[in-house]
This record gives structure tokens, sequence and C-alpha cells, in this order.
């Protein structure tokens, strides 16, 4: 019985946890639903530059780049969803930062590229934060925001933003769509030119990703693969473009680590997009 009544309190409170700890993702994407941000992929983009430099400087520098001549029209949209007394909100806008770190695109964003190395790992909730040359106050601050946030809702703000603004032409999984209190609507994709995301120069991405299946390093049952941090457009490639099996990733994994894995994956991506030469290859010509 006590279990069953704190399960009712726990319904009650959870959607409420942002007053005590602060922003969370659901927090976030309720904010975001108060601005119209459906297919705009122009201020989609400008709140991700925002969002993950943000989560990489402090306050004062952020204030001064969003003071940015080339924020005009984004700016009152931040005001309007993420602001304290007229003010960006850090908190939100950090947060709603590491989630994007979280995704395909942030990939193709050589700011968040280096910012993983100096973090140490693709992204907040790939790791333990051990290695990179963040300050340990960086380090302290960031592991209790991870603490706070669970990696699923981190991944389903970070790829519905993508989703919601059309920077990714897909249709929201369940999860996402429950972030952002909105139906799932099929059917959009083929008409809106498949899931690439767009990358940092407003191209589509080098690979074809109406083939992947819709699922997030997260959903691999491999122990191996929810741990590392793999991004998912490695993993999309290895396992829906040239379609190797879980074992066959694991193996390349283990064998060259995980940076190199990664780094030899995007040179494959970049030499072989649709994985017409290497499908036919063997494991060990596509390691």
């Amino acid at each position: 019985m006590a279990s069953s009544s704190s399960d009712i309190v726990n319904q009650l409170l959870n959607d409420k946890l942002f007053q005590v700890i602060g922003s969370t993702p659901k927090s976030i994407a309720e904010s975001l639903t108060k601005i119209d941000l459906k297919n705009k992929t122009t201020e989609g983009a400008q709140i991700f530059a925002i969002a993950i430099f943000s989560s990489a400087v402090n306050k004062s520098t952020l204030e001064t780049f969003l003071a940015d001549s080339r924020f005009s029209t984004v700016r009152p949209l931040i005001n309007a969803a993420m602001s304290i007394q007229g003010r960006a909100n850090m908190t939100a806008l950090t947060l709603l930062g590491h989630c994007l770190m979280t995704t395909s695109l942030a990939s193709n964003v050589s700011f968040s590229t280096e910012f993983r190395k100096k973090m140490g790992q693709n992204h907040l909730w790939a790791g333990e934060l051990t290695a990179g040359s963040l300050s340990e106050k960086q380090k302290e601050i960031l592991k209790e925001k991870k603490r706070l946030t669970d990696e699923a809702s981190a991944m389903a703000l970070g790829s519905g933003f993508l989703k919601l603004t059309g920077l990714l032409k897909e249709d929201f999984t369940q999860a996402e769509a429950d972030l952002f209190n909105t139906q799932i609507q099929t059917g959009s994709s083929a008409s809106a030119g498949g899931g690439q995301a767009m990358g940092s120069s407003g191209e589509r991405s080098g690979y074809d990703s109406t083939s992947q299946r819709r699922q997030s390093p997260t959903n691999i049952p491999v122990a191996a693969l929810t741990t590392a941090g793999i991004p998912e457009d490695v993993l999309n490639y290895r396992r829906n473009i040239i379609r190797q099996s879980e074992d066959e990733i694991v193996e390349s994994l283990n064998k060259r680590g995980e940076n190199s894995f990664i780094e030899n994956t995007r040179r494959m991506i970049r030499e072989d997009p649709d994985g017409t030469r290497l499908r036919g290859a063997s494991t060990v010509g596509r390691s």
C-alpha cells in the first residue's frame, strides 16, 4: 500500500520537480511550446547555436553573445520562453545545450566538436567526466546537472527540438511527443525529404537516413554501446547503412577503441555515404 501511495504522490509532483531542482527537459519543452518554432529552421538553428554556446561558457559571456545583432529575431523568442526577469535563463539554456549535444547535428558543428574534446566525452551522459580538460569545479557542476537529468529525457529533448524546428525531418517518437505534448504525425518524413539532419552549413548530412530505424543509441540492447556514448549517426551508419550486426559493431568497437571507432566510421560515411561499396565487404574490411 505504501508503494501505491507513493506512486500517486509522485504522479502529482514529478512534473513539478523543476521547482526544487531547476530546469528539466520537460519544463524546457513546455516553455518552447509557448513560442512558434514549428518548422522554423532559421530560428531553430540560432537557438541551437545559443544553447550549445551557453553550455560551455559563463553567463556574462553568453549575454554578450546573445546581444549580437544576428540574434535580433530570436532574442524575443528566448525572452518569451527562457528568461527570468528579462534576462536569459542560463540554467535552462545550458541544459538545453547539453541535451542538443546528444544529437547527430552536434557532430557537424565545430564548436561542439571542440567542447566534446574538452569534456572528454561526446555529451554529458556519455561518461563520468574523468577525461578532458575541464576544471574540477566545472566537473562538479556538470556531474550535478547529470545526476538531476536522466539520459532518455535529455536525448528526447535534443532530438525533439530538431524535429520541432524542422532541422531534422522525421516524425516524433512517442517519448518526444510526450515531452512536447503533441501528437505523432505519420507520413511527414517522406514528403519532407527523409530524415536528414541539417549540417552547420545548411546542407543535408552525407547519408540517407530514410533507411535508418528511428532508434537512439540508448535503445540498442548491447551494454558496450550504451555505455560507450557512441554518436547516433555512427551507430545508424553501422547498423542500418552497411548493415553490421550487433556483434560485429561491438567487435570493431573493442578492437579500435571508442575514438578510433568513431573517426573510422565518419571516414566511411564521407567516402561511402550510402554504403554501396561496404555492404558487400567482409567484416574485416569494414571494421
